[in-house]
């Protein structure tokens, strides 16, 4: 995906500055939930298939860069492989900074605005001997999620704790369910 990704953004080294900038305020702009200020056909009237090619190039490329949180050492890094000028590479990186916790905040909100899984701990604890139990069931489970939401009215991520105990027939309920919801969504990916 990286090496199409780099064909596709190279395309900007044939486009003038000002258009390039342009194109970066339509990205940013998507990317933050703002309309589009420019129409994208009317940018580079000679080859309309590049620029949306381009266009999407610099959705992904963003998205990505956010999501994964790189610095701009590492973006400058991967734009001077795009052979980008001083130039676009610094305008790319002047909006990168501007906006990127605008655009990290409506990632986190793809969704349905549900929390998202971050971290898990587990502990398995014994039953050596209980007036409740007559017989021993096996390990007991505890699970402890951490999870993340962007929180609008402070305008920030919020980390919650989620903590259960199961026994070995749940935790194996869980996983099976886990692994179905995956194949699921992997067979939808693979249809469109």
């Amino acid at each position: 995906m990286r090496e199409n990704l780099q064909k596709s953004l190279v395309l900007a080294n044939n486009l003038p500055d000002a258009t390039f900038r342009k194109l970066l305020e339509n990205c940013f702009a998507t990317l933050t939930g703002f309309p589009e200020p420019h129409s994208i056909s009317s940018l580079y009237n000679s080859k309309p298939d590049l620029i949306k090619e381009l266009y999407a190039a610099l959705l992904s490329l963003t998205a990505n860069l956010v999501q994964t949180g790189q610095n701009k050492e590492n973006t400058s890094q991967f734009l001077s492989q795009c052979h980008y000028s001083g130039a676009k590479t610094g305008l790319f990186l002047d909006f990168y900074e501007k906006n990127r916790c605008e655009i990290e905040a409506s990632l986190v909100n793809i969704g349905n605005h549900l929390p998202h899984i971050t971290d898990i701990t587990w502990k398995i604890d014994y039953i050596i001997k209980s007036s409740y139990l007559d017989c021993n069931q096996g390990p007991i489970f505890r699970i402890g999620l951490q999870t993340e939401k962007y929180d609008p009215e402070n305008e920030c991520k919020k980390v919650d704790f989620l903590q259960f105990t199961c026994d070995s027939q749940e935790l194996q309920d869980l996983v099976y369910k886990l692994k179905d919801a995956v194949r699921h969504c992997q067979r939808i990916g693979s249809e469109h």
